[in-house]
């Protein structure tokens, strides 16, 4: 099959793989993606028989990107299209791989057809070793191309966001070793800087979980500082605050905060643990609580992840994400949101289920610019 040609280069047109297999995931409703699913999931997707090629750097043949023709591709959106009813956009240039200002710095290799995922599994194999060391596909395809020094920021950030998630995932596997530790902040939506509400979450993962939460591994707190009880939101953004959906609310006074929240962290179970931090714009939260007085940072946590960088890297996009509408991508089940007890709970929810799915697929794992 010969891939169409594009008229600005004069070169066939193909699509990155792993873009073709993420498309429902970025460009469509979530409504939608459930119906996709049964295309677009591993062992379906690979049924279909592709024409799998490699990109190289003519200079030093290093393995840049898996590919395969437009025209591979937009077949089969027509058959999902015809079956779903589900618009896949086939013309939109998100789709395209980009070459480049300089495609003649990549040369385009036909490695077979794959007709199953054993078949694209030891096509992986057989492949050099740098095509699962890249960085990024995009990023070796222009590496001697002349790179501005935004698109040079972008990609350190996107390169930055995926090694948050591979590291998520390696912690969460390490078990018994690691005490995570979830924040969130609500504030008076008047006044900013009235804090109303305070919520923990703790994930103390056993050895052998396999990076799946049990209730029994986590416990989360909602505190309502005692002099901010009567600032109520609901005009801008809903009040929540009494619908905590894991347990009992405490009210505590601003001189006891700092102490409560480090009872919450140091218990005989986190004793022998290093603490992880977790946050939903985690920074945000971190800023919140330092103008209490209280200095999460002096807890030395090993690391501080953010579930809106690791959305962004699972997602290959710079967009971020509000709390609720991750939780809907992750399938989570997210009640009385703006609680901020609760939204410390849906926070360590979607950490532990990003780092489950990014060790599930190791397509997921080549990072997406």
């Amino acid at each position: 099959m010969n891939p169409p040609i594009d008229p600005r280069q004069g070169l066939p047109i193909y699509c990155l793989l792993k873009t073709v297999r993420r498309w429902p995931y970025a460009k469509t409703p979530r409504a939608s993606q459930g119906v996709l699913k049964r295309f677009f999931d591993r062992d379906p997707f690979f049924s279909q028989p592709w024409d799998i090629h490699v990109a190289e750097s003519s200079q030093s043949g290093n393995v840049c990107g898996i590919i395969v023709p437009l025209e591979q591709v937009k077949a089969f959106f027509d058959r999902t299209e015809a079956e779903t009813a589900v618009p896949l956009s086939a013309a939109d240039p998100d789709l395209i791989l980009d070459l480049g200002h300089e495609p003649s710095n990549v040369k385009i290799r036909f490695i077979e057809t794959s007709r199953s995922w054993n078949d694209y599994e030891k096509l992986l194999k057989s492949l050099p070793n740098q095509e699962h060391n890249t960085t990024s596909s995009t990023e070796r395809v222009l590496k001697s191309t002349k790179l501005t020094k935004a698109e040079k920021k972008r990609r350190t950030q996107m390169q930055n966001r995926l090694n948050m998630l591979k590291s998520a995932t390696e912690l969460v596997g390490a078990g018994g070793d690691y005490a995570f530790f979830s924040i969130d902040i609500e504030s008076w939506e008047k006044n900013h800087d009235i804090i109303t509400e305070i919520g923990l979450t703790r994930y103390l993962p056993e050895p052998s979980n396999e990076a799946i939460a049990r209730d029994t591994e986590i416990s989360s707190e909602h505190i309502i500082i005692k002099e901010h009880r009567f600032y109520k939101n609901g005009d801008y953004v809903a009040d929540a605050s009494g619908n905590f959906e894991f347990g009992n609310t405490r009210y505590v006074p601003l001189a006891n905060l700092k102490a409560d929240i480090a009872s919450f962290m140091s218990t005989p179970s986190t004793k022998e643990r290093q603490f992880v931090l977790v946050g939903h714009d985690v920074n945000v939260d971190i800023e919140y609580l330092r103008k209490l007085g209280c200095n999460l940072e002096a807890n030395n946590f090993a690391m501080v992840f953010d579930t809106v960088e690791m959305w962004k890297a699972m997602a290959g996009s710079s967009n971020g994400i509000s709390l609720g509408r991750l939780c809907a991508q992750l399938d989570i089940a997210a009640w009385n949101l703006h609680n901020a007890g609760n939204d410390a709970r849906y926070t360590m929810g979607a950490f532990i289920e990003m780092a489950r799915r990014f060790r599930m697929d190791p397509e997921m794992q080549e990072v997406q610019t």
